[in-house]
């Protein structure tokens, strides 16, 4: 009895006080870039993306180190005209990425960003010293969310440029501590023997 008191208490503390988390990190270059891979429907490390209009490439290049400077190869790449969706397995307080375009110019309305709790935020673009793409970051911090959809300008710049293909680079989000989960888990199977133990005697 003593010991069904201490994991029940065990498992009270760990439904009310939420689960540590720490800042998941992906930079597209995970799986090598061997092949090309579609990112519709991928699932890595908590994120499950979505892209529709067009094929994005999980693992995607756009040229030489020196040609960009807040993005490297590899990285998530697709057609300007697409929308791309991440959908997090938990909520998190954190969404950050870099962004670039093929364009040399600063474009104010680069990429529009709206959140699974309807908050929609614009981000900007602006050429990079010595790099050839139109960069920026994005940074959201606040109450958790459980998804992002993504859409990107595509039209022609201000030097007459057509801007056909992002890149998306370096996806931060909270990703719950896997010990505190282990832990939950633990106590779940520990009340389970606990019980069916009482149940047998």
């Amino acid at each position: 009895m003593k010991k069904l008191l201490i994991l029940s208490t065990l498992f009270l503390a760990l439904l009310l006080f939420p689960a540590d988390s720490f800042a998941s990190v992906l930079n597209f270059d995970e799986f090598g870039t061997s092949t090309l891979l579609n990112a519709d429907s991928m699932s890595v490390s908590g994120v499950t993306f979505h892209f529709n209009s067009g094929t994005a490439y999980y693992d995607g290049q756009i040229g030489d180190p020196m040609f960009a400077v807040l993005v490297t190869d590899p990285l998530l790449t697709g057609p300007t005209t697409g929308t791309l969706t991440m959908d997090f397995a938990s909520p998190t307080s954190l969404l950050s990425f870099d962004v670039a375009l093929n364009s040399l110019n600063t474009i104010d309305l680069a990429y529009t960003v709206v959140l699974s709790d309807g908050s929609v935020i614009v981000g900007s673009t602006t050429p990079q010293p010595g790099g050839l793409f139109s960069e920026g970051t994005f940074l959201y911090t606040g109450a958790p969310i459980t998804g992002a959809w993504v859409t990107f300008f595509n039209g022609i710049d201000s030097t007459s440029g057509n801007v056909t293909d992002f890149g998306l680079d370096n996806l931060a989000f909270d990703a719950p501590e896997p010990s505190s989960q282990l832990l939950l888990a633990g106590a779940l199977l520990a009340l389970g023997v606990i019980k069916k133990r009482k149940i047998l005697s």
